[in-house]
C-alpha cells in the first residue's frame, strides 16, 4: 500500500524542534543581541545622536545686547563660520571636524531663551548650543567643542573692550588750533569721567579693580583732569588771542590792519557827529560805536604785545602738559575698563556634561536584539529541522514503496 506524506507542521512540532536545540538557540540569540547592541552603540546611535549644552553669557551691560564698542550683539554669532573656525583651531582634538559640512548641513545650532515683558520679548542671556554627534569621537570631545564655541563670544567681548580708546590722537591734537585743542581736552575729560560714572552706576563706587575702587579712580581723574585748568587756559586764549608760531606774523599783520581800519572808522564817525544836526539818540549811538572801536583797538594792542614767541611757546607747553595728563587718565580708564571686562565676562554652563538626545537606549536595544535574535535563530533551526523531517519522511515513503513492489514481484 502506498504511504502519502502531507507537508506541514504544528506549533507543538515547532516547539519540539526548538526544544531539541534550545541551548544552541539561546546562545546564538545572546550573540546576536550583543552584536545588535554594539551596532547601536557604535554605528546607529552616533549617527543620530545630538549633544547640547545650556549656558548663561554675562558681561558688563550685556542686557543692552551690544558689544563694548557699541556694535550689535547677536546670539547667532555663536555658530557662525568664524566662531566654528576659531573653536576648531583652539584644540588639536577638533582637527578632524569638518566645519564646512557642519554649516552646510545645519548640524550645529543655537537657540536663545526669551521672556515676555511689557515691551514684547526680551532675551534672558541663556543660550543652548547643539551639535550632531557624528562629528565627534566621544561625548567629552563634543562638550569641549561646545564650550570652545561659547568661549569665542567671551573672547569677542574682551577683544572689543580692549579696542575702546579714550585718548586723543596725537597727530590730530598737534594739527589743531589752540581753541580746538582746548575743546578736545574738555571732551576727553568729560568722556573719562562719564566712563567711571557708568561703571559706578552699574556696579558700585566701592567695586575694586586692580586693588583700587572705582570711586578712587574717578577722584584721581577729576583732580588730574581738572576743568578749572582747561577753563583758565581758555580764558587766557580769549584774552590774548594766541596762535601757532607759524601763524604769529600773519596774525600780527592782520591785527595792525584791523587797528588802522578802526582808527579810520573812529575819525569818520567823529566827523559825522560834527557835521550832523543834533538829533535825540543819534549822538549817543555813534558815540557808543566809537567807544566799541576804541576798546577793540586797546584789545588789539594787548594781543599784539602778547603775540611773542616766548608767550606762545609757554602757552603751548601748558596746553601740552594738560594733554599729557589727560592722556595718562585715558590710559588708566582704558586699563580699568579692560580689567573690568576681564573680571565680569564669563559663560556659566547649566551642566558640566553635554546632554545627549536622539539615542536608542542600549538596554532596550539589547532586549530587542535578544527577542529578534531568538526569532531569527528559531526560524533557522525550525527550517532546518523541518527540511530534515520532510526528507526523512520522503525517504521512508520511498523505502515502503520499494518494499511493496518487491513483495508484489515475489508473489
Amino acid at each position: 500500500m502506498e504511504r502519502k506524506y502531507q507537508e506541514g507542521v504544528t506549533v507543538g512540532e515547532l516547539c519540539r524542534m526548538i526544544g531539541r536545540h534550545l541551548w544552541a538557540v539561546i546562545l546564538a540569540s545572546i550573540v546576536f543581541a550583543a552584536a545588535f547592541t554594539l551596532l547601536f552603540a557604535f554605528v546607529i546611535n552616533p549617527l543620530g545622536r545630538e549633544y547640547s549644552m545650556q549656558f548663561y553669557l554675562t558681561y558688563p551691560a550685556s542686557d543692552t545686547l551690544k558689544y563694548p564698542d557699541g556694535s550689535a550683539f547677536s546670539y547667532r554669532e555663536f555658530t557662525s563660520y568664524e566662531a566654528l573656525a576659531a573653536a576648531k583651531a583652539s584644540d588639536e582634538r577638533f582637527g578632524s571636524i569638518d566645519i564646512d559640512k557642519m554649516v552646510k548641513e545645519d548640524d550645529v545650532s543655537v537657540t536663545a531663551e526669551f521672556v515676555t515683558t511689557a515691551d514684547g520679548y526680551t532675551q534672558t542671556g541663556n543660550y543652548t548650543i547643539a551639535v550632531q554627534g557624528k562629528y565627534f569621537s566621544s561625548r567629552e570631545t563634543a562638550q569641549a567643542f561646545i564650550r570652545a564655541l561659547a568661549q569665542t563670544a567671551v573672547d569677542n567681548v574682551k577683544e572689543k573692550a580692549a579696542s575702546i580708546g579714550y585718548s586723543i590722537d596725537a597727530d590730530v591734537f598737534t594739527e589743531a588750533s589752540f581753541e580746538d585743542r582746548l575743546s578736545l581736552l574738555s571732551e576727553e575729560r568729560d568722556s573719562i569721567l562719564a566712563a567711571y560714572d557708568e561703571w559706578i552706576a552699574e556696579y558700585r563706587a566701592g567695586y575694586s579693580v586692580g586693588g583700587k575702587t572705582l570711586s578712587a579712580y574717578r577722584a584721581e581723574a577729576a583732580v588730574a583732569c581738572g576743568e578749572s585748568v582747561i577753563e583758565s587756559l581758555r580764558n587766557e586764549l580769549t584774552t590774548r588771542g594766541y596762535v601757532s608760531l607759524d601763524e604769529m606774523e600773519g596774525r600780527i599783520a592782520e591785527l595792525k590792519r584791523e587797528q588802522v581800519l578802526n582808527e579810520e572808522k573812529i575819525e569818520a564817525l567823529r566827523e559825522t557827529i560834527g557835521s550832523m544836526s543834533a538829533t535825540v539818540g543819534s549822538d549817543s549811538a555813534i558815540a557808543e560805536m566809537i567807544a566799541e572801536l576804541v576798546v577793540r583797538n586797546v584789545q588789539i594792542e594787548s594781543e599784539i604785545a602778547s603775540l611773542t614767541e616766548a608767550n606762545i611757546t609757554a602757552f603751548d607747553a601748558r596746553v601740552n602738559a594738560q594733554y599729557e595728563r589727560l592722556q595718562a587718565c585715558a590710559e588708566t580708564v582704558q586699563a580699568v575698563s579692560v580689567a573690568l571686562y576681564e573680571q565680569e565676562t564669563a559663560v556659566h554652563f547649566a551642566t558640566y556634561r553635554a546632554v545627549i538626545s536622539g539615542d536608542t537606549n542600549l538596554a532596550v536595544a539589547a532586549v530587542a536584539g535578544l527577542i529578534l535574535g531568538f526569532i531569527i535563530v528559531s526560524i533557522i533551526v525550525c527550517s532546518r529541522e523541518y527540511k530534515r523531517s520532510v526528507q526523512a519522511a520522503r525517504e521512508d515513503a520511498s523505502s515502503g514503496k520499494d518494499a511493496a513492489n518487491e513483495k508484489d514481484a515475489r508473489a
